[in-house]
């Protein structure tokens, strides 16, 4: 990538800002439809609640605390909070496919610890610069390119995966086992992507 690097220190509050207000948005509106709480409950509401105080919070830990003495002291709690914040994430995934009527959401809801894990592989190269919570600091053109070749990597997952499932054979009625076998190869896609294109960017 052309752009030049931005300077130590120089995140995005408006990123900052963006998201919260996303995250709150959605938490209200969740408050009062009538889907949320017999097919959520309790549960997603603290998701919500977890990525509103989480993200600030780990933004700052990025923004001010990672480097040097501090960074080596407070890790711990860095790696909580990414943590947190990832699995709220996943929790906002999950809601995203039900809300868009996949039938494939309820997947993410039965296997969760093995789907997170495969969620982690795009978390960490594609979210959280997203964000503006990964360790690099990437500006808003450079977050944009990274999309891009993760958009474009996950795309070529997707057609490696269809390739891959019509040489096995496999049953188009076998819903589960295609979401997953897909998953994969998209995940993998976009991971790939997301970290190709920050090789020659951030701070």
């Amino acid at each position: 990538m052309g752009e030049e690097k931005t300077k130590s220190g120089g995140r995005s509050i408006a990123r900052l800002l963006l998201f919260e207000a996303l995250a709150l948005g959605g938490y209200l509106y969740l408050q009062n439809h009538p889907m949320a709480r017999p097919l959520w409950g309790l549960n997603f509401r603290i998701y919500a609640l977890v990525f509103l105080a989480a993200y600030p919070l780990f933004f700052i830990y990025r923004w001010k605390v990672a480097g040097g003495c501090l960074g080596l002291v407070f890790w711990p709690i860095g790696y909580a909070l990414s943590l947190a914040l990832g699995i709220s994430c996943y929790a906002w995934l999950t809601l995203g496919l039900y809300y868009s009527g996949s039938v494939f959401y309820g997947n993410l809801t039965k296997h969760e610890i093995v789907f997170v894990l495969l969620f982690g592989l795009v978390y960490f190269p594609l979210l959280e610069p997203v964000l503006g919570v990964s360790k690099k600091n990437f500006s808003f053109p450079q977050t944009l390119w990274i999309l891009l070749f993760s958009v474009f990597g996950g795309f070529l997952g997707y057609l490696l995966g269809d390739f891959m499932i019509r040489k096995a054979g496999t049953p188009v009625t076998d819903k589960g086992n295609l979401f997953l076998l897909w998953l994969v190869f998209i995940l993998i896609g976009s991971a790939v992507g997301a970290m190709g294109a920050q090789r020659n960017g951030g701070e």
